[in-house]
């Protein structure tokens, strides 16, 4: 695609081979922020002869965005690549719509794909993350008007710095609870998660219940638990899920109400009433921590 006398992936190529530069934001301050929203106003070419905001204009605005920040004459404005990736986000997508639509999708992680030991499988699952990126790529777009999937890094960072938040995310709206538990669907053995890796899980909940704005917020603690792998020494979807499991459901009531119950319906509802969350494959994952990691303790009147 065309622009002018360069094309869009040349522009996006010529803005991010700058990134090496990068300093996670580290050196950013508020002053910096508000700067960079005031040159953005005053500086940036605006969009003109559009009847409404749409598509359109959103990519001309990022295609603009980025002649600008390509352009050397904006070296004494913008001295550095998080100066200028920041403009660009602030600019083109500054309610985080990459990041935050990223949170709300359910995205198989390649992690997951690589550890499936059956071919078959393992190119079943590619197909599915790439229907997947697909889907959420096209929802980025019609919120924006462009896509850039190397706007999550920055977009994770940047997000993380303007709320200055320490620690655990707190009172989260993003429905992340439903895209956690969905994940447990896929979850088939926890062979690989030995006892040391469990002290790790424990390690994490001990954190959260002491340091948490609401413990109990089981929204927050899915939002955490999808959005900081890294930062909590999470390796795995599987982790993941334990990690909830420990925290939410510590005596595996979903896996009693299982064993008490004689049909799915009757589960969901008292499991929802009961614990405040439902989810077939999440029961099938406490059978597993069950088995491997407890297995003398008793559950029901039908636990063997």
């Amino acid at each position: 695609m065309m622009y002018g006398s360069m094309n869009l992936d040349t522009l996006k190529s010529q803005f991010h081979s700058r990134s090496v530069s990068f300093q996670d934001f580290k050196n950013i301050t508020n002053e910096d922020v508000a700067r960079i929203r005031e040159l953005i106003n005053a500086k940036l070419p605006k969009i003109e002869n559009t009847k409404t905001y749409d598509r359109n204009q959103g990519l001309d605005n990022y295609i603009n965005t980025l002649r600008y920040l390509t352009n050397p004459t904006i070296s004494q404005k913008l001295k550095t690549f998080d100066e200028r990736i920041l403009f660009l986000i602030l600019s083109c997508d500054p309610d985080l719509n990459h990041y935050y639509r990223f949170l709300e999708s359910d995205i198989t992680p390649a992690s997951y794909i690589e550890d499936e030991e059956n071919e078959k499988k393992k190119q079943e699952l590619r197909n599915k993350r790439k229907q997947e990126i697909n889907s959420y790529s096209t929802e980025v777009r019609t919120r924006t008007g462009f896509y850039d999937s190397t706007l999550l890094r920055y977009e994770s960072l940047l997000h993380r710095k303007l709320l200055k938040q320490v620690g655990f995310y707190s009172d989260i709206k993003i429905p992340s609870l439903k895209v956690l538990l969905s994940r447990s669907e896929g979850i088939e053995n926890i062979n690989g998660i030995s006892e040391i890796n469990l002290e790790r899980l424990q390690s994490i909940k001990e954190r959260w219940l002491k340091e948490a704005k609401d413990p109990s917020d089981l929204n927050s603690l899915a939002y955490n638990l999808l959005k900081s792998f890294k930062e909590l020494h999470i390796y795995s979807v599987e982790e993941q899920v334990l990690t909830f499991i420990l925290i939410a459901d510590p005596n595996l009531d979903l896996l009693r109400i299982f064993e008490e119950e004689s049909n799915y319906k009757e589960m969901e509802k008292r499991a929802k009433q009961e614990l405040g969350f439902y989810n077939k494959g999440l029961i099938k994952v406490e059978q597993l921590y069950h088995d491997k990691f407890e297995p003398n303790k008793k559950l029901s009147a039908w636990t063997i």
